[in-house]
């Protein structure tokens, strides 16, 4: 939306530490299922970093709760 971000990479993370999504696209989202099977609801790591038009860059990392 707005168009401000030039390239993005979003990485989320099981509790374990296994890899259940990565995406340098910003239209594709994370459904909550990892190789075609549902997730179950507790807490997500993820890594993000960002590129926006202005050249600006930030790195974000933080969690994610998948409720069903």
């Amino acid at each position: 939306i707005g168009g401000c971000i030039e390239s993005m990479y979003i990485a989320i993370f099981s509790r374990w530490g296994e890899k259940v999504f990565e995406s340098s696209d910003q239209k594709i989202c994370w459904d909550g299922t990892y190789q075609g099977k549902l997730l179950d609801s507790e807490v997500y790591n993820y890594y993000m970093n960002v590129t926006f038009t202005s050249g600006k860059q930030i790195s974000k990392k933080g969690n994610i709760s998948l409720i069903r």
